[in-house]
């Protein structure tokens, strides 16, 4: 996988915005949308949240990756992970890479959304949820940061994506090479599985 060059993305992602300002706004068009006040320490708070919760996806991919290989599971895992590295490469996806972080927040979306219904899935048959986190909560957040109708033409497309699988593969064995992976490096949860609300100090 080409982790590194989507790591360089998003440290340019970050150097757009910084530049740009791009999330900052939308930051704060969403508060005023919902008739919050939100302080500028507030909004780095979210910024710093949204770096994050973008940075944590490649991570992510990275830990399955090495420990499918080492558990022999690779063949039935890679699958779901080309398909998530192919839209974080892709420069004219849903958002435009060139908007920074707000370009790079569908691509790490598409990832954490995927990986949470590989994990539901995995949980359904074993009881046992496969990632340490609760991306529940968060996942919610980042939805109303990238709105309508982005957002639901991102769902159709993870929806889309795991149909695509099942016709190609047997997902009930991709599950079972999951079950078999132990992901002890996988990384820790975003802020440590704080609420959303905990870390920005407001509900927007």
């Amino acid at each position: 996988m080409q982790i590194e060059r989507i790591r360089a993305q998003i440290q340019e992602g970050k150097i757009i915005e910084q530049q740009s300002g791009v999330l900052h706004r939308a930051v704060v068009n969403l508060a005023k949308l919902n008739g919050v006040r939100v302080t500028e320490l507030q909004v780095k708070a979210i910024i710093d949240f949204v770096t994050e919760y973008i940075e944590h996806a490649p991570a992510l991919m990275m830990i399955i990756e090495e420990t499918a290989a080492m558990s022999g599971a690779q063949p039935d895992v890679q699958p779901i992970l080309d398909v998530t590295e192919d839209y974080f490469l892709a420069p004219n996806d849903i958002i435009p890479d060139h908007y920074g972080l707000v370009g790079l927040l569908d691509d790490a979306y598409l990832t954490h959304m995927l990986m949470e219904a590989i994990s539901n899935r995995h949980k359904s048959q074993t009881g046992k949820s496969l990632l340490p986190m609760d991306a529940h909560e968060t996942n919610r957040f980042i939805r109303r940061l990238i709105g309508e109708p982005f957002v639901s033409i991102l769902d159709e497309h993870v929806a889309t994506t795991l149909d695509g699988l099942s016709e190609k593969l047997n997902i009930n064995q991709i599950l079972v090479a999951l079950a078999q992976m132990s992901l002890p490096a996988v990384p820790e949860p975003i802020r440590g599985n704080a609420r959303v609300t905990e870390i920005i100090g407001a509900s927007i």
